[in-house]
């Protein structure tokens, strides 16, 4: 190994506060860091995620007053309805290739008791996080639309975790006015 030479204590000292720096930094980063992670955060592609919806609602409601949008609330006819119609996509997930809105979502909403006076879907598929889910509807035009839906004032979200399919995790959000 090559010896370093230095012109004064002063830059040795240096050196060293600088090189026990550097292996604090490394070190700090093998560190176990297990503690409790951000629920947008976690991974839904395993069996066993769970969506936890108030946190989307929050974030979601939270992007919509950044963009001068009132709040929406979570409906159980809505939050039903997303959960089967994610079950629905993610179980036809080895036949069907596309992931899109069936066009049947006002069947659906009536088919659940559900009376809209306006309504809007986003159906993706691919993100594994909620935190992955927003930033890429956040990103997409038609999809931002969804989640900036002016007259909404309430709104389903579901994912659904499908192994062995190529995109795993498939989610649907749901945006209405109720009658």
């Amino acid at each position: 190994m090559p010896r370093i030479d230095f012109p004064t204590q002063a830059a040795r000292i240096m050196f060293a506060a600088a090189a026990a720096a550097g292996l604090a930094l490394a070190l700090a980063g093998c560190a176990d860091s297990r503690g409790p992670q951000p629920a947008f955060y976690q991974n839904l592609a395993r069996s066993g995620g769970q969506l936890d919806a108030g946190n989307a609602l929050n974030l979601i409601n939270n992007y919509r007053q950044s963009q001068g949008v009132g709040a929406v609330s979570l409906n159980p006819a809505l939050m039903s309805l997303a959960k089967g119609y994610a079950a629905s996509l993610a179980g036809n997930a080895r036949t069907n290739r596309n992931v899109q809105p069936d066009g049947k979502l006002r069947a659906r909403l009536q088919s659940a008791g559900y009376q809209a006076a306006d309504v809007d879907e986003s159906v993706t598929a691919g993100y594994h996080t909620f935190a992955e889910a927003f930033s890429g509807w956040r990103d997409s035009p038609p999809h931002r639309k969804t989640m900036l839906m002016k007259n909404a004032t309430e709104m389903g979200i579901a994912a659904a975790y499908a192994p062995n399919t190529r995109y795993k995790v498939y989610w649907v959000l749901v945006m209405a006015q109720p009658k």
